[in-house]
């Protein structure tokens, strides 16, 4: 919650305290429970987060999107490759992003 105030889902506003803990990459896919590959997504955003096959050492495309840390943020990768941050005026004030 220190990272993100709200869901780091694009133009989400639900605060972390309502979120869940979810791994960036995925458990099942070998994801260790630490606080690099952990963040606070919203019940929607958790369910529709696509966590993404492996195949060899690559992940498949996402369909709807998959929440990855890219440069030490949180960001949504698209369908389309694109990388997305929540630009919401309290998705800045972290604690994270003081440091």
């Amino acid at each position: 919650m220190a990272e993100n105030l709200v869901c780091p889902w694009p133009d989400c506003k639900v605060p972390a305290d309502r979120c869940q803990v979810h791994h960036l990459e995925a458990h099942k896919n070998g994801g260790q429970t630490n606080p690099s590959n952990l963040t606070r997504l919203c019940v929607y955003h958790n369910g529709v987060n696509d966590a993404g096959e492996v195949q060899g050492k690559n992940f498949t495309k996402p369909k709807r999107g998959r929440m990855i840390r890219h440069r030490g943020k949180v960001k949504l990768l698209t369908s389309a490759g694109k990388l997305v941050s929540n630009t919401h005026d309290v998705s800045a004030m972290g604690a994270m992003r003081l440091i």
